[in-house]
């Protein structure tokens, strides 16, 4: 081997292992900034559920934020509902799917379908 190839194969190994510790180096900072993502997420997941213990649906002003309170949104369980009001009786309670909740509660009353309601996730938005 000459000193010309030993050069070219020591920088072509430093290339490689420089490689290599640049691609350990990412691996290492996208853990870090997944875990700091995860942490920060938690605490907005806590500070939301606090909003939410503390503010009823509606919308606010927090100095310069607006801060919506949003309720969940609410739905029919369409299989609860069909057991009980099954579409060959109640044709005009269906699509094909139970009509929308609205439409149910003025078909049947509110009090009827309240059983078979299923509501959302409350949400936070601040923008």
């Amino acid at each position: 081997m000459t000193a010309n190839n030993t050069e070219t194969a020591t920088a072509t190994d430093q290339d490689q292992h420089l490689k290599e510790n640049l691609f350990e180096l990412q691996a290492k900072r996208i853990a870090i900034l997944q875990a700091e993502i995860a942490e920060r997420q938690d605490e907005i997941d806590m500070l939301k559920i606090l909003i939410l213990d503390s503010h009823p649906a509606g919308t606010y002003q927090a100095g310069e934020l607006k801060v919506q309170v949003k309720p969940g949104s609410r739905r029919v369980d369409g299989r609860r509902f069909e057991k009980t009001y099954p579409a060959a009786q109640y044709p005009d309670c269906y699509q094909l799917r139970p009509k929308p909740l609205s439409q149910l509660e003025k078909l049947l009353t509110t009090e009827k379908v309240e059983a078979y309601m299923v509501s959302g996730k409350p949400t936070v938005v601040v923008s």
